[in-house]
């Protein structure tokens, strides 16, 4: 149990020490973000090419985070509900869930 929690505390602050010395540390006049980065990539790269692509990757990776903001409420909502057939189960005929979820 002791080595599983070395490992484990040893992943956590490398990571965490990491983050917090390099990913807080890159930003764009105090923004930050995925296009920020991609500013911040598009800025240092010499080929146009690159240019490019680091701007597809940026657009990709706000699309990614604004489709997780919509989907992440809808999920938090169709839990909710489950929730309520589990604690009161009389109102299971009000609850009407897909086929794949029943």
């Amino acid at each position: 149990m002791g080595i599983e929690s070395l490992i484990f505390w040893a992943l956590m602050l490398v990571v965490t020490i990491k983050y917090v010395m390099l990913v807080m540390r890159a930003d764009h006049d105090g923004e930050g973000g995925i296009i920020a980065l991609m500013s911040l990539a598009q800025r240092v790269c010499k080929s146009p090419r690159f240019r490019w692509i680091f701007g597809i990757v940026g657009i990709g990776g706000a699309c990614l985070f604004f489709g997780d903001g919509i989907i992440t409420p809808a999920v938090s909502v169709l839990s909710a509900i489950e929730g309520i057939e589990v604690s009161v189960p009389s109102a299971s005929h009000i609850i009407i869930l897909s086929p794949s979820s029943s």
